[in-house]
């Protein structure tokens, strides 16, 4: 009778651990190709920037996944145009040359998702109405997102990707 048991617990901690590592493979498909669709919206927290974005793929889940990834691509290579109100953010990497330079680097945080971990989609349900449109290749979503922009930044430096702020004086 302990054997089955002990079977049981050793099959749902295998099972466990093969569901940890699937959720931890999962791949963000990326390219430094496509136009992003970003916006500053306001200032928000110390530290955060408050960014409308849109992204495109096959479902709304991936769609967010890209819009996501998307913002903080900008933020890293291109800066995010301002609005009426607010001012535009100046990229991390001073441009789109770095991903070229650091190539690998940054498919790694892209396309595996460490990018996650410096955004947060703040809406509070699915996209709907005009930020949740068919288009050819799927759904194109529009969602507000905060990306942590001095943790984005401290990341960077602490990987020697770009020189800190201290570093120029």
């Amino acid at each position: 009778h302990i054997s089955k048991i002990m079977k049981r617990i050793v099959l749902c901690l295998l099972l466990l651990v093969v569901g940890f590592s699937a959720a931890e493979a999962r791949k963000y498909p990326f390219d430094m190709n496509h136009p992003y669709e970003v916006q500053m919206v306001r200032v928000a927290n110390q530290g955060y920037k408050f960014i409308k974005v849109s992204g495109v793929a096959k479902s709304v889940d991936k769609a967010m996944d890209r819009a996501m990834q998307d913002a903080v691509a900008a933020c890293v290579f291109t800066g995010v145009p301002g609005a009426p109100s607010v001012g535009a953010v100046p990229s991390l990497c001073g441009g789109t040359a770095a991903y070229e330079k650091h190539k690998e680097y940054f498919d790694d945080f892209l396309k595996k998702g460490e990018f996650m971990h410096y955004v947060k989609n703040v809406n509070s349900n699915y996209p709907s109405g005009e930020n949740n449109i068919k288009v050819d290749g799927g759904r194109k979503v529009c969602i507000y997102v905060l990306v942590n922009y001095d943790a984005l930044r401290k990341k960077l430096e602490e990987d020697k990707i770009i020189k800190s702020l201290n570093s120029y004086f």
